[in-house]
């Protein structure tokens, strides 16, 4: 699967809440999203937006949040809003430009404190902190909490949890980079992530989920292990590249994770039977890939399980899949070997 990007205009980040929530119901509600405004340009449609923004072509979903038609044209300057996006941004690099000047530019301590407030639904900076508050607290590696201490402000939140480097390596994973270097050139198109995405699951038990679980797979034997340090927790069985050398082998990270990923290959939607992707999809960092190219996924033939079948890809069955995306967060470790 191949995905073509391109830049397009710098935009804010903002929460969404039910305009009848207030900020306490909001501080409790776990579905709440992270929103991103889009002015639409001549040419564009739902579908190529989607590709831009969520990987996958979800336009439904997008037509949806919107109370647009799915099958309607859209008109060149309307605004839409696009709901929990895995891609905020694409940029493309000046001369002189470092990542760490690009980090800066779309995340920096102010648009933290920003972040805070409308993730809690704060409406005030100078009142919106009551001690006791319950804080969610954004965080490139999962949401954290804070219970509100006498003498906290945003600021010394903000000085606290945010770290630019933990955005600068979401901006290096995102466009598989050497972390090493992080060289970039002028003209490069880079992807900038959205480093609050979240799964339903990840708002819901961020603090639950072990910190240290990784994923071994074993594609001679074709066996995906979940592991908590050492110990393997539970075990599946899987399908991987039909031939030699298909399958990458290396250390990877879980870079996306999207619910009934569209196959773009043949424009097959997601949720649909004749989906080879099934249910779920968890990308990899594979260089150069932005997780889009080789993923963990579900299937729509179950009987290639436990055989080496797939163009490259790790096959499971969906109810298996479904369980792992679940459980395992972004940036979780994943060893592939022979």
């Amino acid at each position: 699967m191949k995905w073509v990007f391109c830049m397009i205009m710098v935009m804010m980040v903002v929460i969404s809440y039910p305009s009848n929530m207030g900020a306490a119901e909001a501080n409790q509600n776990k579905e709440s999203s992270i929103s991103v405004p889009y002015t639409v340009k001549p040419g564009d449609t739902l579908f190529a937006i989607s590709k831009k923004y969520y990987l996958t072509g979800q336009f439904e979903q997008v037509a949806k949040a919107n109370g647009l038609d799915p099958k309607a044209g859209l008109k060149a300057g309307a605004v839409i809003k696009l709901n929990n996006p895995l891609v905020l941004d694409y940029y493309a690099v000046q001369q002189g430009d470092t990542v760490y000047a690009i980090t800066n530019r779309y995340f920096n301590r102010t648009k933290y404190m920003d972040a805070l407030m409308t993730y809690n639904g704060i409406t005030s900076p100078d009142t919106g902190l009551k001690i006791g508050m319950a804080l969610r607290i954004p965080l490139p590696s999962g949401e954290g909490k804070h219970t509100v201490l006498k003498g906290d402000t945003l600021y010394n939140l903000s000085v606290r949890y945010f770290k630019a480097q933990d955005y600068q390596q979401a901006i290096v994973q995102a466009n598989g980079m050497d972390a090493a270097s992080s060289k970039i050139q002028a003209g490069d198109d880079l992807q900038i992530p959205n480093p609050y995405y979240r799964t339903k699951f990840e708002s819901k038990a961020a603090g639950i989920v072990p910190a240290k679980l990784s994923i071994e797979i074993d594609i001679t034997k074709n066996k995906l292990y979940v592991k908590s340090g050492g110990t393997v927790k539970k075990s599946f069985n899987i399908a991987s590249g039909k031939k030699a050398g298909l399958t990458p082998t290396g250390s990877f990270e879980i870079m996306t994770k999207i619910e009934n990923p569209w196959y773009s290959a043949k424009g097959i939607p997601g949720g649909d039977p004749k989906n080879p992707l099934g249910s779920r999809w968890l990308g990899l960092s594979v260089p150069n890939t932005q997780g889009t190219k080789y993923g963990i996924h579900g299937t729509n033939a179950p009987s290639s399980i436990g055989t080496n079948a797939s163009a490259g890809c790790i096959r499971m069955l969906n109810e298996d899949v479904e369980w792992l995306f679940d459980m395992i967060p972004n940036g979780t470790e994943v060893t592939i070997h022979k």
